[in-house]
């Protein structure tokens, strides 16, 4: 397994720090009252945009890709696509705790993935750290009560399985198509399948008050694409298992960022959580 220099450390802590903000400022935008498909189809124009903007000058080299290429990187978007749509419907019929822990499942579900796909066998002491961010984050989001299973926890888990498959499957990837490409297509096509599909399934007047509260959609936007750029450069560096248990450590800057923004405050079992958090992902940092 290869060692976690100073790049590749920015990159897991990105992921972190922008996926741990785009919670928040997501929950922000709901509070201000943004209509939640409304908001995400929003977010997914803007995403586009910036997925061409950013990505122009490697657009020329759509053309050098394989027909077998173009087919995995399609299933790719497909993928993300339906993480993205199924966790919206998950959340809307389960609690949030419930949510924010479950989808926090991820990495349990890499690791057959990876051995399956890559021929990766994550070390004892990797698993271990592992579980111990895992506690802390279950601390952290749940306050350590104990979750009631709702129909939503299903899909939730669902979810957490199609990311790791996705995370895992991106790195097969790599091993014959640039990182940016995979990138492009990762964030271009995924949202363009839910511009797509959320009018087709429920009707264009599901779709109010378009880019209503547009600081919140742009502001989401630039943060999603920017941990998706950072999830797939780690991929590509220590592969998906550590950089999926990082993914963990998001909750903990979820949890400073509602504290901040929202003057949302940490109870003492939830503390313990995040020094959990903390110290995993200390000794994986470390060890490994």
């Amino acid at each position: 397994m290869k060692k976690i220099n100073k790049t590749t450390l920015v990159y897991l802590l990105g992921v972190s720090l922008f996926y741990g903000l785009l919670i928040v400022v997501q929950k922000m935008g709901l509070n201000f009252g943004l209509d939640p498909l409304s908001f995400s189809f929003s977010r997914s124009i803007i995403i586009i945009f910036i997925s061409l903007l950013f990505f122009s000058s490697q657009l020329k080299n759509l053309k050098f890709i394989k027909k077998y290429e173009l087919r995995d990187l399609v299933i790719l978007g497909i993928v993300s696509a339906a993480a993205i749509l199924i966790l919206f419907l998950g959340q809307n019929i389960t609690a949030a705790v419930n949510a924010g822990f479950l989808i926090r499942l991820t990495p349990l579900f890499v690791l057959p993935f990876a051995y399956f796909l890559l021929k990766e066998k994550a070390s004892k002491n990797s698993i271990f750290f592992m579980f111990i961010m895992l506690f802390g984050a279950f601390l952290l989001v749940t306050n350590g009560a104990l979750i009631i299973p709702y129909l939503g926890d299903l899909l939730i888990i669902l979810v957490a399985l199609i990311i790791a498959f996705q995370n895992v499957f991106a790195k097969k990837i790599m091993q014959s198509v640039s990182t940016d490409i995979i990138i492009f297509f990762r964030v271009c096509l995924s949202a363009l399948f839910i511009v797509m599909f959320i009018p087709f399934l429920l009707g264009y007047e599901s779709i109010s008050a378009l880019f209503d509260g547009l600081f919140y959609v742009v502001l989401t936007a630039i943060l999603y694409f920017l941990s998706v750029i950072c999830q797939y450069r780690a991929i590509k560096l220590v592969g998906p298992f550590i950089t999926t248990t990082f993914f963990l450590s998001g909750s903990l800057f979820s949890a400073l960022f509602a504290y901040i923004l929202l003057g949302e405050i940490l109870s003492f079992v939830q503390w313990i959580g995040a020094a959990g958090i903390l110290l995993g992902g200390y000794l994986l940092i470390k060890k490994i």
